[in-house]
């Protein structure tokens, strides 16, 4: 994965003559507990304590886990997995400070306890804003976790 990625995915390959192939694919997926599954769930539990230390919800991101996609040719093996919500790459690769502008207003429902300033102007737990200034997500780096997790249980 790179910065200029579009989409938060992981593609694991390895090389090698057929029964060694056969060896490996059995192990990074068709076993009972396959080991790619294994790095998605490190994976996971590297984003959820992000979220935690960061106070974002990521289960939605989490949920959007699209599944694992096997390639296999004469003499390699590829896997390839990725999540589909348009977040991941960001909550991956981390954003600077920016200005997100409404099309033609953002619309947020907040907790009115927690943003008391907010709750004056909108007694609802509604606002609706023209554009909204946010700080950064610092990165997270879920998938070169889970990633870098299976490279070393298969090394």
């Amino acid at each position: 994965m790179s910065a200029n990625d579009t989409a938060a995915s992981a593609t694991f390959s390895i090389e090698g003559p057929p029964p060694a192939l056969d060896e490996a694919e059995s192990k990074l997926v068709g076993q009972q507990n396959p080991v790619v599954y294994q790095a998605v769930r490190v994976s996971h539990g590297t984003l959820r304590s992000y979220a935690g230390r960061t106070d974002y919800d990521a289960e939605s991101i989490i949920d959007s886990f699209a599944g694992v996609e096997v390639d296999r040719s004469d003499g390699e093996l590829t896997v390839t997995w990725r999540w589909e919500h348009d977040a991941a790459v960001f909550f991956n690769n981390g954003t600077s400070d920016h200005t997100i502008d409404g099309d033609p207003v953002l619309v947020f429902r907040f907790d009115q306890d927690k943003y008391p300033y907010l709750a004056e102007m909108f007694p609802d737990g509604t606002a609706f804003l023209p554009d909204a200034d946010v700080s950064g997500l610092p990165q997270s780096r879920f998938v070169q976790a889970g990633l870098e997790w299976l490279r070393q249980e298969v090394s």
